[in-house]
């Protein structure tokens, strides 16, 4: 195997210098334009190092112009308003890849951000094309006729993406309530043991990938299906190179259009995820759920680094409706998620998501744990009331509307997140709980046991001069999930 050599953290070509480099992906390799060596890239962002950040490092982009990058121009697409970027030596022509709109000349922008690594491709384009052809069934149905005719999986395109990753130092603190079954549990009323809870560790989180596109992480998903982007996530990042414009050669891509302060949000949300998963993972025991009454990340450091992912592309928008349906081969995984038209519904994975929780590279320190019995008591229900331990609040498709939307200006640093209804279909979900509420208070007043509160427990050997900071700023003020007393907040 021939060694890779590097100057000025570029990738050169080990047998003549030259920079003027390819992605050969289907030997999964580089390729010197001049001399036509293979050779493998030396990743530029190598894992670990998360315990020594402090305050928030934010890398700037390449440092040193590489040859070609000036030709390297974003156009802005009329039809669509995607910011596409195109190599204007090689394309004497090009189209966007959201709605395949013809550029011109005179919709040419400024350039955007340079990123800082690059993601080569690793999934060939015939290799792109039969799992297109694979992910869409034919012979169903109830796939739109428009669309099986129409079907061409061979125009599946190349395109990389912009995406932050994220490393992060904070500590998590958390506490609540906790139940877990005794004796007979075939029939009701079931009796439980309570709990108060707290968990506080540090959680160290290792190249979180977030989308940087302002069109995708606020968006109607009733009108693009283009969140499958997020969910072919995630991709190998710790093999990421040092960016350089000629991995553009025979791809397009897409400008970054979202800055770091704005996704320090969605970024909090799903490290909260992240240690609530884990800490439901750690407490099978706790099989009637947790209420958290709060919960509280502060980040001590964290870094930043502008990414370029590979994607194949597949596009197709009916001529009778809005919405834009879309294929998406993750180019290093094969990871495919598609959404079609499809009669009488939205389409097949138009909710698809990333699950950031379980798929994100991280590890908890320090842990401690303190569970305290409060008391033993029975109950018509299975559950603690307002259980919020299972619940995955930054979500790029499920939550995108209350975390981007008009929740916004409420959900600010070190502020309680809040829930609030802002449709119909939120409207009667509430509606139905309070619904389902009162039908369970009405069947413990009237069934025998029911009395809900003479439970024989024990008094609570709960200390309230524990490490609990009375300073801090958590706010019980607003809710989430039905309980006032719920709420998420986070330091920065």
């Amino acid at each position: 195997m021939v060694e890779l050599s590097a100057k000025n953290g570029l990738n050169r070509c080990p047998n003549c210098g030259g920079s003027d480099i390819e992605t050969d992906a289907a030997a999964g390799k580089l390729k010197c334009k001049y001399c036509q060596t293979l050779f493998d890239a030396a990743t530029d962002n190598a894992a670990g190092g998360m315990e020594s950040l402090k305050g928030d490092t934010v890398n700037q982009g390449a440092s040193d112009i590489i040859p070609g990058e000036d030709i390297v121009q974003t156009f802005k697409c009329p039809a669509c308003g995607a910011e596409v970027v195109i190599n204007t030596d090689e394309a004497t022509s090009a189209s966007c890849h959201w709605c395949r709109h013809i550029f011109s000349v005179n919709e040419k922008i400024s350039n955007g951000a340079v990123p800082d690594l690059v993601l080569p491709f690793k999934i060939t384009k015939e290799e792109a094309i039969e799992k297109v052809r694979e992910s869409v069934d034919l012979n169903s149905p109830s796939l739109l006729t428009e669309f099986r005719q129409n079907f061409k999986p061979e125009e599946v395109r190349g395109v990389y993406f912009p995406y932050m990753i994220i490393d992060l130092n904070s500590h998590w603190t958390s506490y609540g309530e906790a139940q877990k079954s005794i004796g007979d549990t075939s029939h009701p009323p079931y009796q439980y043991e309570e709990y108060n809870i707290s968990r506080e560790f540090d959680l160290l989180v290792d190249d979180l990938t977030v989308e940087s596109s302002a069109g995708r992480l606020n968006q109607d998903t009733y009108v693009n299906s283009n969140n499958i982007i997020n969910a072919i996530l995630p991709f190998d990042t710790e093999n990421a190179v040092a960016w350089n414009a000629n991995y553009l050669r025979g791809f397009a891509s897409e400008r970054r259009s979202v800055d770091t302060n704005s996704l320090k949000e969605v970024v909090a949300l799903q490290a909260g995820d992240m240690a609530r998963r884990k800490i439901k993972a750690d407490s099978p025991q706790y099989d009637r759920g947790i209420h958290w009454e709060n919960e509280h990340l502060k980040v001590n450091g964290s870094k930043w680094k502008a990414a370029y992912l590979p994607v194949w592309l597949y596009s197709y928008k009916p001529e009778n409706e809005s919405r834009i349906y879309y294929i998406a081969i993750n180019a290093r995984t094969g990871e495919t998620v598609g959404c079609v038209p499809t009669h009488g519904t939205s389409g097949q994975n138009i909710m698809a998501r990333h699950h950031h929780e379980d798929e994100t590279r991280f590890e908890i320190k320090n842990l401690v744990a303190k569970d305290d019995l409060s008391k033993t008591d029975k109950s018509y229900k299975k559950e603690i009331d307002f259980r919020n331990d299972t619940r995955v609040i930054g979500s790029l498709s499920h939550g995108r509307e209350e975390m981007l939307g008009v929740e916004q200006a409420r959900f600010k640093n070190g502020a309680n997140y809040t829930h609030a209804s802002k449709s119909s279909g939120s409207s009667f979900s509430t509606i139905l709980i309070i619904i389902i509420f009162i039908v369970f208070i009405l069947l413990a007043l009237l069934l025998p046991g029911g009395s809900g509160g003479s439970g024989s427990g024990s008094s609570s050997s709960w200390d309230s001069g524990s490490s609990w900071d009375s300073g801090s700023s958590y706010d019980s003020g607003g809710s989430y999930g039905g309980d006032s007393s719920s709420g998420f907040s986070y330091d920065w």
